[in-house]
């Protein structure tokens, strides 16, 4: 299965900013000297006094700090027919400061301000029409409330109405109106509009790619202390974007917008620290700002630490630690948190092991992207681990693994196609997935084309084509490439006859596990084919070959110990290894047992000769010969 994912990905520029509510401001009147004539003012109904009056009470200037009396001030000013009143006093009961929080409340009272001429009570009713939050949600509805406020000079309903062009909701999707939109609020003094026009220019998105006007603009930001348009001009100076390449420069500006509270701007800065550009490598000074980001909610810096901790990369391992970072990062909606999670749940490390929850974790992260996810998930369908077994869904999975760039996926869908499991049996279309897997690096992949050029399958046959992949095979690090390889050397197949290369060859596939690879290499080592003649390492090569099944390796060291050759003489092992053999269906190996049981070696009793007979007649019908005529 694919394993652990989740080097953090370094952020790049273009965070969504959306401006949040906004205070209305007392307007006309004249000014008033003192809260004590303000005071007076309000009590003989100047409501504009009472405005005044009620900011005083809410920022604790010249009166004590009272929230509830600047609420009541608020009241009494919409009441008298100040829009802007009407507009404050929502504020009050969205946060719910001096008043009962109360959705309904402040959405009727946002609406009554905007009605009133207050188009900052037409900007935050269009927020909570976005939101959804104590009226319906309905994204055109705020679209028209933005574009009202805006046009009413407002920069920051420009702002949000570009986010939703953006974005394409409630109105059409139009990057060039979101453009003109942030262009009109960042010289209206808006800075986020500022943020998202820079960000515009270096992507070319909605107005031509400028990369010196979106550093310009995000210096702008910058400067004008919003974090966002450091982490962005941090960003534009790693990558050199428009700007000479500072990774230096980059860590300043990342130090900035983290301090300013831009998660992102601790995960990068945490990225240069671990790699040790622009600042002193640091691992702990790194995993501090990963918690950090994490902690402000950035699912991707979770990720990042929950990898360092699974692999012990720069603190000591801790599964356990890193389940919950792939918990909380998988929770907060990163699919690459589900994945790792699902890794950890499948081999209960860290966690305790739970099938069922993996493959529920691997669909989670599927859903949310990761190919992976869905490959691993292909191959839990596949062998009914934590799922029924479904042999269509698993190659649906794999196709679209295969299709999301994970080349194992490929692999497994083409073994599907070759078989007929859940898809129908095409060969043609097998051997296209297996080139497109070695194409893509994957050695497996490579191997079973080989199969096909040298069977023929789906494919011409060619001897040649089939060695060459069974060569990339071999280098990727499958075995049986390099077993299937020195068969082709052996026979002089596509490739130059070469028993010298076979011998090796087969040593490689012992090596890596294949135990037909090191029977081939022990009958060499017993014959000196290739390699010097050597019973004794035959021998030990033969064992190898029959602890991993194969039966004619069982026969072979049997053999070995019947005559002493390469070992101590040893009729019971020998008569051991036939019985093995036999069992394993090598016809020699029954052939051996019957002559065991024969001439009284190792084998004996009275019913040797009835037993012997029933050997012969085994190795008979398995088509050795010589077997029948002692029957």
């Amino acid at each position: 299965m694919s394993g652990a994912q989740g080097s953090a990905v370094r952020l790049s520029v273009g965070l969504c900013l959306l401006v949040g509510l906004l205070e209305g401001c007392a307007t006309g009147g004249h000014a008033v000297s003192s809260s004590n004539t303000r005071q007076d003012g309000c009590a003989g109904g100047n409501a504009e006094s009472c405005v005044s009056l009620a900011a005083q009470y809410m920022e604790g200037r010249g009166v004590l700090q009272d929230t509830r009396q600047a609420a009541a001030l608020y009241e009494q000013a919409c009441t008298d027919g100040v829009a802007e009143s009407c507009n404050n006093l929502g504020i009050r009961y969205a946060k719910g400061s001096g008043v009962p929080q109360d959705a309904h409340r402040a959405a009727a009272l946002f609406e009554q301000a905007c009605t009133g001429g207050a188009v900052e009570g037409c900007f935050n009713l269009g927020l909570i029409h976005e939101e959804g939050n104590g009226v319906p949600q309905d994204a055109h509805r705020a679209a028209a409330l933005f574009e009202q406020a805006c046009t009413g000079g407002t920069v920051e309903g420009c702002v949000n109405l570009g986010l939703l062009y953006s974005k394409g909701r409630g109105v059409p999707q139009d990057e060039r109106r979101a453009a003109a939109l942030f262009e009109q609020a960042c010289t209206g003094g808006a800075i986020a509009g500022c943020v998202h026009l820079g960000a515009r220019y270096a992507k070319g998105s909605g107005v031509p790619q400028d990369e010196r006007r979106a550093t310009a603009l995000f210096e702008q930001a910058c400067t004008a202390g919003m974090a966002e348009g450091c982490f962005n001009l941090g960003f534009i100076h790693e990558e050199g974007r428009g700007v000479p390449r500072d990774a230096r420069q980059a860590a300043v500006l990342y130090e900035q917008a983290c301090t300013g509270g831009v998660a992102g701007g601790c995960l990068n800065l945490g990225l240069l620290h671990e790699d040790g550009r622009g600042v002193p490598r640091d691992e702990l000074r790194a995993m501090a700002l990963y918690e950090q980001a994490c902690t402000s909610g950035m699912a991707r810096a979770c990720v990042h630490l929950g990898v360092r901790y699974a692999k012990g990369s720069g603190v000591p391992p801790d599964e356990r630690r890193a389940a919950a970072f792939f918990e909380r990062a998988c929770t907060s909606g990163m699919a690459g948190g589900c994945f790792n999670l699902g890794l950890l749940h499948e081999k209960g490390r860290g966690v305790p092991q739970d099938e069922h929850r993996a493959s529920a974790l691997f669909e989670q992260a599927c859903t949310g992207g990761v190919a992976e996810g869905c490959f691993n998930l292909g191959i839990c369908y596949d062998k009914g681990h934590g799922v029924p077994r479904d042999e269509r869904r698993a190659a649906a999975l794999f196709e679209q693994a295969c299709t999301g760039g994970v080349a194992e996926g490929c692999v497994h869908l083409g073994m599907h196609h070759e078989k007929g499991r859940g898809v129908p049996q095409d060969v043609g279309r097998a051997a296209a997935l297996y080139a497109q897997a070695c194409k893509a690096g994957v050695a497996e992949g490579c191997f079973n084309l080989g199969l096909r050029y040298g069977k023929g399958r789906g494919v011409p046959q060619d001897a040649g084509r089939a060695a060459a992949l069974y060569a990339q095979a071999c280098k990727g690090g499958v075995a049986a490439g390099c077993y299937a390889l020195g068969l082709l050397h052996e026979e002089g197949l596509g490739v130059p006859q070469d028993e010298f290369r076979a011998a090796a060859l087969q040593e490689q596939a012992c090596k890596g596990g294949v135990a037909d690879g090191c029977l081939n290499l022990g009958v060499r080592y017993a014959k000196g084919i290739g390699v010097p003649q050597d019973e004794r390492r035959a021998a030990v090569i033969f064992e190898q070959a029959c602890t991993g099944d194969v039966a004619e390796g069982c026969n072979a060291l049997g053999v070995r110990y019947a005559n002493g050759s390469g070992v101590p003489q040893d009729a019971r092992r020998a008569a051991d290894l036939f019985e093995k053999a036999c069992t394993g269906g090598a016809a020699a190996g029954c052939f051996n047992v019957g002559l065991f049981y024969k001439q009284g070696q190792g084998r004996g009793g009275p019913d040797s000769a009835s037993l012997a007979s029933s050997y012969f007649e085994k190795a008979c019908r398995a088509g050795l010969s010589e077997a029948c005529a002692q029957r």
